[in-house]
């Protein structure tokens, strides 16, 4: 057994240095990650980063051109029958069929899955009631608002109960009510498998996912907990103190920062910004001289970098290390076209 495999056995999906090709188009570029076998992962990206393409791969809809790809313990290349047979995929538009009820759909749906037939009206009962779908099982799914064939849409794909469960954009089109049911939904599913929720919808995706994949013109710039990647608003980031006197020296020389700026400010009073260490926030350091010393205090705080902020500088630094001189200046603006969706919906 190789290391690859001996990894992959304890693990959802493992995916080393996949590579897909479309013409001269490098869509996917050498993307190696592993996930658990539960929780959410977010994977995300501006538009045309390589997510889709990445997600078909892994939901066995198409094949690398090179590189190895593990799910749910079956090497895809050598059965990908076995492969798609563990994964549920919705993609970003449920592909509902207006003139079915929604049951109908759902047997269309399990018989496609090949599902014994005395498991099939089970099946369809609790997806329906998980995704919350039951009272409209008579209706047809044209009628359905947008949010209702989402969750159809979603209960087709958990028929059968996959260990993988691949959801591509899943709440476009979906109201603020909508958004927010469908995300405890998912969060649920990530309980019981690995759902892997593909966004390029900064906000959305941290409100979901428990860690993040993020990929940029076709190559994975970061793949880390959600936590690790907030803890990265407090690296570099400031904590200030508004002081009856002159404070940065002491602080310094107390070794509780790595360097302090003041600014005069009216009434006698000064606001000393004190850098950290790169790992942690300073203010409890700060706080703590501060009342050793009996320094009047008027204002105590941090002022960290916004999620956004991370991850722009994030596929910045990485994009530009990888991408050739000529490509780089396109850097900005494909991480700032993530960074303005998430703030248009927050």
């Amino acid at each position: 057994m190789t290391d690859l495999e001996t990894v992959r056995a304890d693990v959802g999906v493992v995916a080393c240095n996949l590579t897909k090709r479309f013409g001269r188009a490098i869509a996917v570029r050498d993307a190696s990650f592993a996930l658990p076998r539960t929780g959410v992962c977010g994977l995300l990206g501006p538009n045309g980063a390589g997510k889709t393409t990445t997600i078909r791969m892994i939901a066995g809809v198409i094949a690398p051109d090179t590189g190895e790809l593990f799910v749910a313990g079956v090497a895809a290349a050598r059965d990908p029958a076995a492969v798609r047979a563990r994964v549920g995929y919705l993609p970003e538009s449920a592909p509902l069929f207006p003139e079915l009820t929604v049951r109908e759909y759902l047997e269309y749906r399990a018989g496609l899955a090949c599902m014994a037939h005395r498991q099939i009206r089970r099946a369809i009962d609790e997806a329906m009631a998980r995704c919350d779908v039951a009272r409209f099982s008579t209706r047809l799914c044209g009628l359905l608002s947008k949010g209702m064939q989402q969750r159809v849409g979603l209960a087709a794909t958990i028929l059968g109960d996959p260990l993988v469960l691949i959801l591509d954009e899943p709440s476009v089109g979906l109201d603020p009510g909508q958004t927010l049911a469908f995300r405890q939904l998912v969060r649920e599913l990530g309980e019981t498998r690995l759902v892997l929720f593909s966004s390029h919808l900064l906000a959305e995706v941290e409100s979901v996912c428990t860690e993040l994949i993020v990929i940029a013109h076709g190559r994975v710039v970061v793949h880390e907990p959600m936590d690790r990647l907030r803890a990265r608003a407090f690296e570099h980031g400031v904590c200030f103190a508004e002081t009856e006197r002159s404070f940065a020296s002491m602080a310094h020389a107390a070794g509780v920062c790595h360097g302090a700026q003041e600014t005069p400010l009216a009434g006698g009073w000064i606001r000393t910004d004190f850098r950290g260490d790169g790992t942690t926030d300073p203010r409890e350091a700060v706080g703590r001289l501060l009342a050793q010393e009996r320094i009047a205090v008027r204002a105590f705080g941090s002022v960290q970098r916004s999620l956004e902020q991370v991850f722009v500088s994030l596929v910045q630094e990485a994009a530009i290390e990888d991408a050739p001189s000529s490509s780089s200046a396109s850097v900005p603006s494909a991480a700032s076209t993530v960074v303005g969706s998430a703030e248009s919906r927050s």
